[in-house]
Order: structure tokens, then C-alpha cells, then sequence
């Protein structure tokens, strides 16, 4: 897609203040645009990694539609699948788009020509997640079938399997090397897996309820976790230990990630956006009331440190907008002030693409 730029300013200054204590306040999170997507049921939304204003949605009439954030009108309709769209997720350069269906089957786009590229059979049943390797061309997804799948674009067939679950998987990320994959899923089970081995690494099982998001720090060995037990866990990829809790919250955590300019790990539920250090997430550095509803992506967009957020209800899509940087005291500051830790000078991982 050709650059472009979205103002995230709010339109409407007087409606995006309040009064506090007989001060005026800027509101903190406000809505860019509410729409509607798709003639049913907006099932899943997506934002490109690499500009983070292009945005995928899927629903239950078969559909995905690609739109660019700002515009009131979709860039382009994709149809042919055969089951409501499930999942969908972007390349690197948001030149390819892979689609996940309830029926199990997904569909690979090349978005230049507009055109699907092949279908794979995929699951058993329905495919809950897509997530794409962070350079070659692998992609991995995962399903009510409980199955975790490793697939070469370039063959376009299954390299890996890995069976563990016991319960749907709902959410998947690769780490920023590319060796290994961790998935979430409906049984509260975290799983490291290595794809160069091709097996389980380790079992990360302190959740009480269902997982439903996870994020790699881009550049410390940490993986963050949350759960609908209204939590957030923060790992060590060293010891593979929890080294961190969060307060549980008033609902479920629907999106985790990390915010490294401050150090802190953001976590979204659908009433509160709140800021944990990443070295006491029992902490909360910040927090702001949110009106979202089934929340679907989140991206930081930089230099500006506003959240992008994008949520579905209905048919109605909203794009949200939450301004990172008007906090009473930032972490950064602090962390500063403390020093580095050691684990910044890690020394970098070799990257590496999956073993067939």
C-alpha cells in the first residue's frame, strides 16, 4: 500500500473534554470513527504491523474487507470464502493477507492484484488464529481443533503439527528471532514451542481462566500474558518463570503489549486501558476508562505515542484513539533513574525459520 497519514487528533475538541474538580481535561481515549464493516457480524479486525493504518476485517458474511484507518469506505471487498471469516492476519508488508474460516479451510490473498492466491484445508474445525512468521514465508494457525500448524506459503501445505492442547487456541505469537512460537489457548495454558526442534519447550500454566492475548518484548527474553481470570502475567524467557503478576481487574484482559519506550506492558479490557511497569506489572502507572467493546487489534503508532485500538460490535465497527503520553509521572523516568537491567544486554538470538 502507498504512505499516507491519519490524524488522530480528536474532531471534536469540546466533546473530547471534561470537567474534573471545575478543571477542564482533555479526555485521554476518544473515538476516530464508527461504522459499519460488514452486512453481518464483524467477527475479527486486524492492523497492518508496518504502517498500522491499514486495517482487515472479517465477518460472517463471508467477506474481508480491506480499509485504510480515517476513510469511511472500504479500499477493497474480498470474496469466495466458503465460511464465516474467523481470523485474518497481514504480512510484514502488507502486501499478503491470510484468512482463517469457521469451516476450518484458509485462503491466502496477494492484495497487489487483488486476487486469492490458494486455499489450504487447514483444521477440523473452525481456525480461531493466524499470526505470520516474522520474515520468511511461514505462517502458523490455530483452531477449535485444538491443533497448533506450522505452513510454508511456498509450498502451501503443513511443515509442523503440534498437538497439547487441550481446548481451542486462542491466541498465537512468534518471537521477534523467529525460533519459537507461543500459543494461548481456552484450557489457560500458555506453550513455549521450538520450532528448529519441532516439539513442546515449556508449559506455562499459571493462568485460571481462558488466554486470550500474548506479546514478545521486540528485544528482552519476556513474554507477556493475559487471561480472562483478569490478569496479566509477565515470563522469563530465561527461566521460564513468572516473574511478575498484575492486580486482577474489574473484566476479562482482552489485548496485551509492550510498550518499550516506557519499559511498561499495556493492558486492555473493555472498561480500562491501564500501564504496568514491566518491573512491578502489580503496579499500575497509569490508567484510563475506555467505552470500547469487543476489542480487536492495538497498535502504538510512534512518534505521537497514541494507542490505535480497533473494536467490533455487531456489524459496527469503532477505531479508537488513546494518548499515551499525558501521565502524571512516566515510567521512563523512572526507569532511568534506576538504571538499566541487565537483561538489555542480552546478547541477540540467532534468527531462524522453521525446520520442515
Amino acid at each position: 500500500f502507498p504512505g499516507f497519514w491519519v490524524d488522530l487528533t480528536p474532531k471534536n475538541r469540546v466533546a473530547n473534554h471534561r470537567i474534573v474538580h471545575g478543571a477542564v481535561m482533555a479526555k485521554r481515549v476518544w473515538k476516530l470513527q464508527d461504522f459499519v464493516a460488514h452486512s453481518g457480524r464483524v467477527q475479527c479486525a486486524r492492523l497492518g504491523e508496518k504502517s498500522g493504518q491499514v486495517l482487515a476485517t472479517g465477518g460472517d458474511d463471508k467477506r474481508v474487507n480491506i480499509w485504510k484507518v480515517g476513510k469511511a469506505n472500504a479500499m477493497m471487498s474480498l470474496t469466495g470464502h466458503t465460511s464465516a471469516v474467523e481470523c485474518l492476519v497481514f504480512d510484514k508488508q502488507e502486501e499478503v493477507l491470510i484468512v482463517g474460516c469457521g469451516g476450518g479451510s484458509m485462503q491466502c490473498w496477494n492484495l497487489e492484484y487483488r486476487k486469492m492466491a490458494g486455499s489450504l484445508a487447514g483444521h477440523r474445525n473452525a481456525c480461531t488464529c493466524v499470526e505470520f512468521h516474522p520474515y520468511g514465508e511461514f505462517f502458523a494457525s490455530g483452531s477449535n481443533d485444538t491443533n497448533l500448524k506450522i505452513w510454508d506459503l511456498r509450498r502451501k501445505s503443513c511443515i509442523q503439527t503440534y498437538p497439547g492442547h487441550s481446548a481451542a487456541i486462542s491466541s498465537i505469537r512468534f518471537s521477534p528471532h523467529g525460533r519459537w512460537v507461543a500459543s494461548g489457548g481456552l484450557d489457560n495454558q500458555v506453550k513455549i514451542w521450538d520450532l528448529t526442534a519441532g516439539k513442546q519447550m515449556k508449559d506455562l500454566d499459571l493462568h485460571k481462566a481462558a488466554v486470550t492475548s500474548l506479546a514478545f518484548h521486540p528485544k528482552e527474553y519476556l513474554l507477556v500474558s493475559g487471561s480472562a481470570d483478569r490478569t496479566v502475567i509477565l515470563w522469563s524467557l530465561e527461566s521460564f518463570t513468572s516473574v511478575g503478576l498484575s492486580t486482577a481487574g474489574m473484566t476479562a484482559v482482552q489485548a496485551v503489549k509492550f510498550y518499550p519506550e516506557d519499559q511498561a506492558i499495556l493492558s486492555a479490557s473493555q472498561d480500562m486501558l491501564r500501564i504496568h511497569p514491566c518491573d512491578a506489572i502489580s503496579n499500575t502507572s497509569d490508567a484510563m476508562d475506555v467505552e470500547w467493546k469487543g476489542l480487536q487489534d492495538m497498535r502504538i503508532c510512534y512518534p505521537e505515542e497514541k494507542l490505535l485500538a480497533v473494536s467490533a460490535e455487531g456489524s459496527q465497527l469503532g477505531i479508537w484513539v488513546a494518548d499515551l503520553q499525558r501521565r502524571e509521572a512516566k515510567v521512563a523516568a523512572v526507569s532511568r533513574a534506576r538504571g538499566n537491567s541487565g537483561s538489555a544486554a542480552r546478547p541477540a538470538m540467532e534468527r531462524a525459520c522453521p525446520n520442515p
